[in-house]
């Protein structure tokens, strides 16, 4: 190897002393940090101190070295599943404004999973108004759950009526180009066998063309193949790690990567009855937990051009407030803003968002 080939390696490895033994996922940062000096010359002295021991110039990675891949990390787009919950008035949004709920989520975060589609058909009318509501919005997603007659009603396959019907529904968000993902929500009885397997390939078969993902939680399912043969978006989840629960993954089967976060709570993950509305979903990330899970999204980032991460533990607006921790994490372009009202009951979002719509709380 020529010295000087030879000297410019030395340097890259000086620079990153941890490069051989940090994980792969951990690599985006660094590149991130590059872009960041580059366009902002006066920012690279504070980020160094930061991110590198060395403190030596941060320098372009050179051509054909294992950092090119990494330049164009995916984007990552973070939001609820559900917007509309009795329980968020006064917390996420004020009391009765049921109009202008989707604005207010479309105004802290980057996409919303459709819940209503789950339980009906949505209406045409419906989701067009959603896409002219948010027609200032253009980089706002959406994502939605298939309805329950093609994933928990399973005695016999869905007529051409039914899938007409429900097809027709979403025409308006997939027409817009807004629609990122269509997710089949399998229930933990539904179990890795040939008739099961069948059931998949015949959704897989039917919305042919539409971005089919599937979410399963049983443990007999952790085979990425089965997924990648169907070409259709594997959703990793995180749910309570009780008996044969899917534990959490770092599978991407398409460019597109999909997270969703349902809460830890064993308690009342499979009672059939709650105490209370939604208190299945009933939990709040801790700071810790976030970082735990952050490898493992980063990962899935790092194999696919876009991901979703959904936070599905909806109970008194836990989901907001543990998406906007999570964009703070992801190191946001533009500081991490929040409801004052939301501040208030979730005091651990003080230390990374600011109050919007009140006066400003003490980072703390």
């Amino acid at each position: 190897m020529p010295p000087p080939m030879l000297r410019r390696l030395i340097a890259l490895f000086l620079m990153f002393p941890s490069i051989l033994s940090r994980p792969l996922q951990r690599l985006p940062r660094a590149v991130n940090g590059f872009k960041l000096c580059q366009q902002h010359p006066a920012k690279s002295k504070k980020f160094a101190a930061r991110s590198f021991p060395c403190r030596l110039p941060l320098r372009a990675p050179l051509r054909g070295s294992i950092l090119p891949t990494m330049t164009t990390p995916a984007r990552v787009f973070v939001g609820t599943a559900g917007w509309s919950f009795p329980d968020w008035e006064n917390v996420v949004y004020p009391r009765g404004k049921t109009a202008t709920r989707l604005r207010t989520i479309a105004e802290y975060l980057d996409c919303i999973e459709v819940d209503s589609s789950f339980y009906r058909p949505p209406s045409p009318r419906a989701t067009e108004n959603w896409v002219k509501n948010l027609a200032d919005r253009p980089k706002f997603r959406f994502l939605a759950k298939a309805w329950q007659r093609f994933t928990h009603e399973r005695a016999q396959r869905w007529a051409q009526d039914e899938f007409n019907l429900f097809t027709r529904g979403l025409a308006p968000l997939r027409e817009a180009g807004k629609l990122d993902a269509l997710l089949f929500q399998l229930p933990w009885s539904f179990r890795n066998d040939a008739p099961n397997r069948d059931w998949l390939a015949a959704i897989a078969g039917s919305f042919a063309g539409w971005p089919v993902a599937v979410e399963v939680r049983h443990d007999s399912w952790d085979d990425p193949e089965i997924f990648r043969r169907l070409g259709v978006i594997f959703c990793n989840i995180d749910q309570p790690q009780l008996n044969h629960c899917l534990p959490a993954t770092e599978i991407a089967t398409t460019p597109t990567g999909y997270y969703r976060l349902h809460g830890r709570n064993a308690r009342n993950w499979f009672r059939e009855k709650q105490d209370v509305y939604g208190g299945r979903y009933d939990y709040l990330y801790s700071d810790a937990e976030l970082d735990e899970l952050l490898p493992k999204i980063n990962h899935v980032a790092a194999q696919t051009k876009k991901i979703f991460v959904i936070f599905n533990n909806h109970k008194d607006g836990k989901a907001f407030a543990n998406a906007l921790q999570l964009k703070a994490r992801l190191g946001s372009a533009q500081p991490v803003r929040a409801p004052a009202s939301l501040l208030k009951h979730f005091s651990a979002l003080r230390a990374c968002a600011i109050a919007d719509g009140g006066e400003q709380l003490p980072l703390v």
